[in-house]
């Protein structure tokens, strides 16, 4: 609504896309002078292939735009070097070029998510106005007739209306942020007292993860494929959290701390929208419902913030889904492993 009544104000005051295949020798000759819009995937990766469709039908939609590319990158083949180059560490990863430069894309992953962000970034139209009336919508177009037709009087009367109703939205949101906080600091996901877990354990089934997180909240991290990260990487950041077990462990806090290997609990990271690549952290309390997701670096600093925002209430929480279960997976032996083998 808020839209509309900007639109209101307002009012009254370049060669085919495609889903280009980019390898370590086209990339650079193949963005050159155009926008780009790449997904970057892995063959085994199960988010990538549920991203898969939408991602082909985008790039069917915008097949005869202008200067715009739609490219994918296979990262366990011949797109190594190029993903190493942009920093990508798990999959899938999106990210833009625009005029050149380099952008992470962290937004929707559905259809209609991708397709307006190609529209407001890469592909611009014209902007609904009276110079240009074929780009509204036709509702937009309604209220560019009736403003024409206004006297100045009129004209001067609506945008004070306008202006009115957004203030009043503005208010009843500010209203919304602080009783949205208040709650948040009454669920209280962190408990003092008890005893903390001795070790990061391995999330291996449901039923074992809920009897070591009974009663108080557990970080959960998400971490790379062991084809991504190798057993150094995943040793690392294993560490990183036993240094965040221990920090709380000695101020009292009751805290459990597993991980999981990305794509072994597939659905359940799909449900709790998880897609934005791994590393991935939560925060969740069985016995009150609720999960919260971390949003910032895998580190020390960063996680025990997250912890500490949990127990003041800075973090926005969200009821547990009832359909996110722990499946069975597999015990790592803490060796790399073997990527599997191609088909020539």
């Amino acid at each position: 609504m808020l839209c509309r009544m900007k639109l209101l104000l307002a009012l009254l005051a370049p060669i085919g896309a495609l889903k280009m295949e980019l390898t370590d020798t086209n990339f650079k000759k193949s963005l050159e002078g155009k926008n780009a819009f790449v997904f970057f995937q892995a063959p085994w990766c199960g988010h990538c292939r549920k991203l898969q469709p939408e991602w082909d039908q985008m790039a069917k939609l915008f097949a005869d735009t202008p200067n715009v590319i739609i490219g994918q990158v296979d990262c366990t083949g011949s797109g190594q070097g190029f993903c190493g180059e942009n920093g990508v560490q798990g999959y899938p990863t999106l990210k833009l070029w625009k005029d050149g430069r380099m952008q992470d894309y962290n937004g929707g992953r559905d259809f209609n998510s991708l397709k307006r962000e190609v529209e407001r970034k890469l592909d611009p139209r014209p902007a609904c106005s009276l110079e240009s009336k074929d780009a509204c919508k036709p509702e937009d177009r309604v209220i560019l007739e009736e403003s024409e037709k206004m006297s100045k009087a009129e004209r001067a009367a609506k945008i004070k209306e306008v202006q009115q109703e957004i203030q009043d939205a503005k208010t009843q949101a500010a209203e919304l942020e602080k009783k949205a906080k208040k709650l948040a600091e009454s669920l209280d996901l962190i408990k003092a007292g008890g005893q903390a877990v001795e070790k990061v354990e391995q999330l291996l089934d449901d039923a074992d993860w809920r009897a070591q997180c009974e009663g108080r909240t557990c970080i959960v991290a998400f971490l790379p494929h062991i084809y991504d990260d190798g057993a150094a990487g995943r040793r690392e950041k294993i560490q990183v959290l036993d240094q965040v077990m221990r920090e709380t462990k000695k101020d009292g806090k009751s805290v459990g701390f597993l991980w999981s290997q990305g794509g072994d609990q597939f659905e359940m990271e799909e449900v709790l929208g998880l897609q934005f690549g791994f590393p991935a952290v939560i925060a969740v309390n069985f016995g009150k419902g609720r999960f919260g997701v971390h949003r910032g670096t895998f580190d020390k600093d960063s996680i025990s913030q997250f912890l500490t925002s949990l127990s003041r209430g800075g973090t926005p929480l969200a009821p547990w889904p009832a359909s996110a279960k722990a499946g069975k997976a597999e015990a790592w032996d803490g060796k790399d492993a073997v990527p599997p083998s191609e088909d020539l």
